[in-house]
């Protein structure tokens, strides 16, 4: 028998707030965390919005020391973990003292002060054998300040100007080993990227691990921290950036919607702790949802553009529908990856039609993308959160900004937040170089 797969923590930092509660209920009153962009001249880009965590304070979680060494990717990757490992009733793993910190640094240990945990407590800790849970806190692009700041520093100053935690802190797989050396997790623990899938492929592939009896738990999710200079410089060079629509940038992420123009850039972070069943029920950890099924491909068709037919994200449906032995009929709520660009929206519906068919205008569904914009690497772990607070509560959220369906879509999006009895939900991701992810979630 397959071993199941249950939620036991959810954590979020995003847009809509700096908790998992705080963005469910600004999720379920239809809030906008779009607003324009202070940090940088916006004068020369072609467009000047994006959705961006507010009043975050790196200080609960970080020594300022190491807040300087990491990027604020790692900085808010910490922070949703923290707070779903505390849910799961997973305590960090208490430390000795350093004997020599400076030491410790210039061996490659950039988290000062930490030292090594006692004989036996990463195993014994918490009655949790660590050694069994790992984690994928992923990025799709890592900490572009950090590179961004020290390449600067280089040209202007020489080489020898470049921090000595230039690379530690760059590196996209810098959250999952700093959760794991905080946690003391021994299993297995990476970086996984796939662009715009990166947060569902680390559920996915978390689930998948669980599965195989390769670990009993998973800390898995996604974050970004991108909303910089150059990457919306490219990005809207692309011509994939939404602007103010009425001079409201509120109203700019309309998924699904006749003027719907680009995507709005967003930052942000969510985890989720995933158990199998009997090891949660064990240790009084209660179930939020199940991660039922999952399916992982590839359009293997173009870098940037979805399938034009919607195939690939429609073949990963139905893998994700096989494995949760779910026929499409017993799906009762869509969580898209609708980012409200021309082409994907339209991929998108493609690819659900040639799963759901008639019954698609039957479904109701809703884009969280249209309140929070696109985390990139971290909106499959942020939506997916979402979901799960659907089932758990029996709510869904609204889709904002959708003010005239598009006429090639049949759709039943939700426009007001609405009580359902609902067993199973999908959650839809795709990326840049046509990679596809779906989830199948039932109720605990």
């Amino acid at each position: 028998m397959r071993r199941r797969v249950v939620v036991t923590g959810i954590g979020a930092v995003c847009p809509l707030g700096n908790d998992a509660a705080t963005t469910w209920q600004n999720l379920l009153a239809g809030r906008s965390g779009v607003d324009y962009i202070r940090d940088f001249p916006v004068d020369k880009l072609r467009s000047d919005i994006a959705a961006s965590v507010k009043g975050f304070d790196v200080g609960q979680y970080l020594s300022p020391k190491e807040a300087d060494i990491y990027g604020r990717v790692t900085h808010l990757s910490l922070a949703a973990a923290v707070e779903a490992l505390r849910e799961a009733g997973i305590a960090p793993v208490e430390r000795a003292p350093a004997a020599d910190d400076e030491a410790a640094e210039s061996a490659g240990a950039p988290a000062p002060g930490r030292g090594a945990p006692p004989a036996g407590a990463v195993a014994a800790a918490g009655g949790l054998d660590r050694t069994r849970v790992g984690c994928l806190m992923s990025t799709g692009m890592g900490s572009v300040e950090i590179f961004e700041e020290q390449v600067a520093r280089s040209a202007a100053r020489g080489p020898r100007a470049v921090s000595p935690y230039f690379i530690p802190g760059v590196m996209p797989n810098g959250a999952a080993a700093l959760i794991s050396m905080r946690y003391g997790l021994m299993g297995p623990s990476y970086n996984l990227a796939s662009a715009c899938a990166t947060g569902t492929h680390s559920i996915a592939t978390s689930a998948l691990m669980i599965e195989a009896g390769e670990a009993d738990v998973m800390v898995a999710g996604g974050a970004e921290a991108a909303t910089r200079l150059n990457t919306v410089a490219g990005f809207g060079n692309a011509k994939a950036l939404a602007r103010a629509i009425d001079g409201d940038p509120a109203r700019a992420s309309r998924p699904f919607d006749r003027r719907r123009q680009g995507f709005v850039m967003g930052e942000g972070a969510g985890a989720l702790v995933l158990e199998e069943e009997q090891h949660a029920l064990a240790r009084g950890a209660r179930p939020l949802a199940y991660v039922a099924g999952f399916g992982m491909t590839t359009d293997a068709e173009h870098l940037t553009r979805p399938h034009s037919g919607g195939v690939g994200l429609a073949l990963a449906l139905e893998r994700a529908l096989a494995r949760a032995g779910a026929a499409p009929e017993a799906i009762g709520y869509i969580n898209p990856h609708a980012t409200s660009t021309p082409q994907g929206d339209a991929a998108e519906v493609l690819a659900l039609r040639r799963v759901f068919g008639e019954r698609l205008a039957r479904i109701p569904i809703s884009a969280t993308k249209s309140m929070m914009g696109h985390l990139l690497g971290g909106a499959g772990a942020v939506e997916t959160i979402a979901v799960v607070c659907s089932l758990r509560d029996q709510l869904l959220h609204p889709s904002i900004n959708v003010d005239e369906l598009d006429p090639g879509f049949s759709l039943d999006v939700v426009r007001e937040r609405r009580g359902v009895d609902l067993q199973y939900a999908v959650k839809c991701s795709a990326g840049f170089g046509g990679h596809n992810c779906a989830l199948v979630l039932e109720r605990a």
